[in-house]
């Protein structure tokens, strides 16, 4: 074969070979049906083959996705979480991808970290569609208020932290610094929260920073890190009381930062990339020019801890993509309808038109992209981005540091705290799979 990189055409008359009869499904969330359904179109006009659509809303998707992969039914490509990629990678149910380098002159556009938020044990499973990033949110006005010039860029929790402490005295704020906690926030108390902090809490160096060491497979019961980030929050929630603890158990806290942002009855939210719009509204249909937004409601990475070795600040990403099922009997076919949905010519169009983050350097750099303000600025956050531990086992563990963080706000000691976090992992885990890091 020739190696020698293939245009998007090419690559996909290669991958489908002589296949003349290829009849694929694919399953996909219907919010993302301006980005799937051009691929499928393209796909169909490229090979005269037929492509079954299975649009679905997204209240159960994941469950359905699960439930089709377990009952051997699921579609040949899958729109899928990141979230789940690497526990079907990791079960077997996802198809291998590296082969379409070869093939597909667009996977360079790809950067490593980017490819790493969908692998397993070097191998890609999946491409991204979008990503975010994780940042503070801060309300100009309660700055304003409290004398602190914006725009605003803490270099470490000691600096977090002191700025939220002037906003409380200057506006007599509840909520001066809101970092996610406890269950009803469900996983953003541990991507928008937790590990957000726990990445800055120490050296990334041995995975020092992070739930699970990635190289012996062990899930981390005590660490400094985990001390750090548990007495981080104790300082906001119980010993400084920056923030109301009433309020982590609202069944929508989003509902009470978003305005609190604008009117400055909130200092500092740690919460994500599509603050941008949802600040105002998450539909995108009634949303300020992003001056007027600027204006209001800015953000700032989300800084190290400053300890020796701790990185700059943290982000954590996430997002969906777009996957091959190990069951479908046209792997090939697959691949090449995988190219067509993320083939330039349709997927950049989606990128801008609908403000998504870019997941490849081609787009990112476009004059297009480079134009909006806000992406262009928060895009470079994910050059040190990292993905959540997303192996079997995960889920329990996240709820466990939900758990955890809710008994903080309880006043539960970080002794204590600590102690049940070590001990439950062992209880579901076993000893063999729990680590101890020591000072």
């Amino acid at each position: 074969m020739n190696t020698k990189l293939l245009s998007s055409a090419a690559a996909a008359a290669l991958l489908l070979g002589t296949a003349a009869t290829a009849d694929l499904s694919i399953m996909y969330r219907s919010q993302f049906a301006s980005l799937i359904e051009p691929g499928i179109e393209a796909y169909e006009a490229a090979t005269g083959e037929a492509v079954e659509r299975i649009p679905l809303p997204n209240e159960g998707y994941d469950n359905r996705i699960a439930l089709d992969v377990a009952s051997g039914t699921a579609p040949d490509v899958l729109h899928i979480d990141t979230g789940m990629v690497q526990r079907l990678s990791a079960n077997g149910d996802l198809l291998p991808l590296n082969g379409m380098a070869e093939t597909w002159d667009q996977w360079q556009f790809y950067p490593q970290r980017t490819l790493d938020a969908t692998s397993l044990d070097g191998k890609v499973y999946a491409l991204l569609t979008d990503t975010d990033a994780r940042m503070l949110w801060y309300s100009v006005k309660a700055f304003e208020a409290a004398g602190i010039e914006t725009p605003w860029k803490p270099q470490t929790w000691d600096e977090l932290l002191d700025t939220a402490r002037k906003v409380k005295e200057a506006t007599g704020t509840e909520n001066a610094l809101v970092v996610p906690a406890g269950t009803k926030n469900e996983e953003a108390t541990t991507m928008q929260g937790f590990y957000m902090v726990l990445l800055g809490a120490d050296t990334p160096e041995g995975d020092r920073n992070r739930l699970r060491n990635r190289d012996t497979g062990q899930w981390i019961g005590k660490s400094p890190a985990l001390r750090r980030t548990f007495e981080f929050y104790e300082t906001i929630y119980n010993t400084d009381a920056l923030a109301e603890p009433g309020d982590q158990y609202s069944s929508d806290v989003g509902a009470i930062m978003r305005p609190g942002l604008i009117s400055g009855e909130v200092g500092i939210w740690a919460s994500g990339s599509w603050e941008n719009n949802c600040i105002w509204d998450c539909g995108g249909t009634d949303i300020p020019p992003q001056a007027e937004r600027d204006k209001a409601v800015y953000w700032a990475p989300f800084p190290g801890s400053g300890v020796a070795g701790a990185p700059a600040y943290s982000n954590i990403s996430a997002g969906w993509t777009v996957g091959v099922s190990a069951a479908t009997d046209q792997p090939e076919e697959a691949k090449a309808l995988v190219a067509k949905i993320f083939d330039r010519e349709t997927f950049e169009p989606w990128v801008i038109e609908n403000g998504r983050m870019a997941v490849r350097t081609d787009i990112a750099e476009t004059p297009a992209y480079q134009s909006d303000k806000f992406f262009s600025d928060v895009t470079p956050l994910n050059d040190q981005t990292t993905k959540r531990d997303a192996v079997p086992g995960y889920y329990f563990v996240s709820a466990l540091v939900q758990q955890s963080t809710a008994d903080i706000l309880d006043g539960i000691s970080v002794d204590e705290v600590m102690e049940t976090y070590h001990e439950t992992l062992i209880d579901e885990f076993g000893e063999d799979q729990v680590m101890v890091i020591e000072d």
